[in-house]
């Protein structure tokens, strides 16, 4: 099977600036800022569709279900990790995921870890990752006045190329002046804290419920993309349900899968994605879907991608 590329959902929330609409060459205006970009996600709130080759206008669940070992591999679940674009024109609200545990018991939905690749940030921008103290009741307090944000928000300065894990439970915010790539685990459930007297639904006895004050998360300086550097690949960020490493590529850069599918996107430059099968074209901010069934696939080109699969604990 070639390499899938998807049929993007889009949507337009109030925090959503221009940069991928800008990237894509998409038509939008204030109200339709295309200000989030779901690429790659089977989770039935925003599915996508495949874009190329005989299974092109399936959707990605249906997919899975008829090729599942094709696709998917030899791992055990029938869910895949979600690649999602956002351009924070203003800063997200504060807002916590549930771990699976807690996704199950209280919607019946999946863990939500994620993470957060810089593509670039305005000098001076912070994002929330963490808690500055660990005193719930005085958090519960800031949270009935909307001030949970500012009082005790952990601020992190990021920069282009920073790439940061936010473990399910972990309070946190994406910050204005931000466009990042978010790589995250298969659920979709967020418990609103704070939203910076916008007025939207809050989910404050659910936040609560799953908040962890420990988790304070550091930060990988990758640095810029320099193909005067050559091909390399370093860690990105790891967690239990995801890993996504950075390959800059200068050239070429050849890997073998181990049985399992990987996504590749594209954060600098343009590449080929080639396979045994076929091969499709990633300009700028754009994934494809290795099937693990390729066994194998080569970059080409002169870029940098971020290359995510799911850990499986079985070969360890």
């Amino acid at each position: 099977m070639q390499p899938l590329k998807f049929n993007t959902t889009y949507a337009h929330p109030i925090w959503g600036g221009d940069a991928i609409s800008e990237a894509r060459g998409l038509e939008h205006d204030a109200e339709r800022n295309n200000g989030e970009a779901f690429d790659v996600t089977m989770h039935p709130d925003v599915c996508v569709t495949i874009a190329n080759g005989p299974l092109a206008g399936m959707r990605l669940d249906e997919a899975v279900r008829s090729h599942h070992d094709e696709i998917i591999g030899d791992l055990p679940e029938n869910d895949i990790i979600q690649v999602t674009f956002m351009d924070a024109r203003e800063t997200l609200s504060v807002q916590v995921h549930p771990n699976e545990e807690q996704a199950q018991r209280l919607d019946g939905d999946h863990e939500k870890s994620e993470s957060w690749y810089i593509l670039h940030a305005e000098p001076g921008a912070t994002l929330i990752a963490g808690s500055l103290t660990d005193d719930v009741d005085a958090l519960r307090a800031a949270a009935a006045d909307d001030t949970i944000g500012d009082r005790y928000g952990r601020r992190v300065e990021m920069h282009d190329g920073d790439f940061i894990v936010i473990p399910a439970g972990t309070m946190h915010a994406l910050g204005a002046g931000m466009f990042a790539v978010e790589v995250g685990s298969f659920g979709n459930r967020t418990y609103r804290i704070c939203d910076w007297g916008r007025g939207r639904e809050l989910h404050v006895e659910k936040a609560f419920e799953v908040l962890d004050t420990s988790s304070k998360p550091g930060v990988n300086h990758l640095g810029s993309f320099d193909p005067a550097n050559g091909t390399r690949v370093r860690e990105g960020v790891s967690c239990s349900t995801f890993v996504s490493n950075v390959a800059d590529v200068a050239g070429e850069y050849h890997v073998e899968m181990d049985g399992i599918y990987h996504i590749v996107t594209c954060v600098e430059g343009i590449c080929t994605v080639e396979t045994a099968d076929g091969a499709v074209e990633l300009g700028y901010t754009e994934s494809t879907l290795v099937p693990a069934s390729a066994g194998a696939y080569t970059v080409r080109g002169t870029c940098r991608v971020l290359q995510s699969y799911r850990p499986d604990s079985r070969r360890k």
